[in-house]
């Protein structure tokens, strides 16, 4: 078996981690992840299956991290493929990304593609409350946004820093639409706040703490493992996020980035999506996983992908100063 990277670019910060190919440089293909290390080791041992001699070297962590990093590397690129970040972490640098329209354009809805191709929809999911059972019955959770700033909360809510999280960013920019930046200073003040989100449902699910913000796929996993968590979609409503892959601009495998994504966006690829991670497909010919509510069971509302892109700078200098101030 070709030996694989799956490297944190936390404990690499500003050194591209990216071991070098036995082959030609044409035989690699560069990824930098957002998902799980399971999940995308699945993907990587299809698509190496599929595409006999291109060698995947994967860097992974939080989308704001890699949005960043990749910013940081636009005049000499590094990675090739960006994988399962939310839509509007891409909206928001789109000059970052090129333009490809994939061998499987025809299994998408329009709706989770970029309008120029610059991404594609992964996955799509809702936020919810993940909740551990054992510090907190399950009636006595949080049921709303607007539970998440009640005085009895206080010290028991888990979230990942915006700046550094593309779903925590969709939870507060989901907080901000439907009410205001009042709120979300005051669930700042109840929340603590960890610099990645899979921290997130992990130490609730430990036990460190009683309630967290994250996707659903993440409690449903976390269930399925035989932690004692539970989920809480909240009543006043949550909007379906998609995430999304994309092809980075520049990048130095442009040709095998191709091959991948075009992997990445398969059916069988979803398939694997839907059965390791449980996340509800993007594609409209894969069934949602079993356990994951029907979306007519829930209270939604429209996430504007594009409204969050444009007020990304200044919704994250604004939470920042709420955040300084605890």
């Amino acid at each position: 078996m070709k030996t694989r990277s799956f490297v944190n670019s936390a404990l690499v910060a500003g050194v591209v981690a990216i071991a070098t190919a036995t082959g030609p440089a044409n035989a690699q293909v560069v990824v930098y992840n957002t998902v799980g290390t399971k999940l995308m080791q699945a993907f990587v041992e299809g698509f190496e299956k599929a595409s006999p001699g291109i060698k995947v070297d994967v860097i992974s962590g939080g989308s704001g991290e890699l949005l960043t990093r990749i910013k940081a590397e636009k005049n000499r690129p590094q990675g090739d493929v960006f994988v399962g970040p939310d839509a509007d972490v891409f909206d928001a640098e789109l000059d970052l990304f090129d333009s490809y329209k994939s061998t499987e354009d025809a299994a998408f809805n329009p709706a989770v593609v970029h309008k120029d191709k610059k991404y594609y929809g992964f996955s799509m999911n809702f936020q919810a409350f993940i909740v551990n059972t054992k510090l907190m019955p399950l009636d006595k959770a949080p049921k709303s946004w607007t539970d998440l700033a009640k005085p009895e909360f206080k010290g028991k809510v888990l979230m990942a820093n915006p700046a550094q999280s593309g779903s925590a960013y969709s939870q507060m920019h989901q907080v901000i639409s439907l009410y205001n930046w009042d709120l979300m200073g005051k669930i700042v003040q109840n929340s603590t706040f960890v610099t990645s989100s899979r921290l997130v449902f992990q130490n609730v699910a430990k036990g460190e703490i009683a309630v967290g913000l994250t996707s659903e796929f993440n409690i449903l996993a976390m269930k399925l493992d035989g932690q004692p968590v539970d989920g809480v979609y909240p009543t006043d409503g949550t909007a379906l996020i998609v995430d999304a892959s994309g092809i980075i601009k520049g990048g130095p495998n442009a040709a095998n980035a191709r091959k991948f994504l075009d992997f990445i966006n398969s059916k069988a690829a979803h398939e694997i999506l839907v059965a390791v991670d449980k996340r509800r497909s993007a594609r409209s010919d894969v069934a949602p996983p079993q356990g994951l509510p029907a979306v007519a069971t829930l209270k939604t509302f429209p996430y504007d992908s594009a409204a969050a892109a444009s007020k990304r700078t200044g919704s994250l200098e604004r939470f920042d100063k709420l955040l300084a101030a605890k």
